[in-house]
């Protein structure tokens, strides 16, 4: 129950984070038939993608669909928003953030 709570209310204010830096900026959650999911995919309208994850954890880890997804749509920025305190890369392409964070790096984007 915790985590639903917490992944709707990252999604919510991530969203309007995203929206002040550019009101045209769309909102996706992605799902492929086979599995694959971002739980928030942004998408600017230049074309570029963020994919973020959003991980109640303090020790954040990938699911195998994260990957496929990505893989699918090679989004410019691979994010996971996390409930720590520490900004740090998970892998060379993927980054871990806290979430006042993230939404200070959307507003400014």
């Amino acid at each position: 129950m915790v985590g639903a709570s917490w992944e709707g209310c990252v999604v919510e204010n991530l969203i309007a984070a995203a929206t002040e830096a550019d009101s045209m900026i769309q909102a996706y959650f992605y799902r492929s038939s086979g599995g694959a999911e971002i739980d928030l995919l942004l998408a600017w309208p230049d074309g570029r993608l963020w994919a973020i994850e959003i991980k109640r954890s303090l020790t954040p880890k990938l699911e195998r669909g994260f990957h496929a997804a990505c893989a699918d749509l090679m989004p410019e920025r691979r994010l996971v928003v996390y409930a720590g305190k520490e900004r740090y890369r998970l892998a060379e392409d993927i980054e871990a953030m806290p979430f006042p964070l993230l939404a200070e790096t959307l507003r400014a984007a």
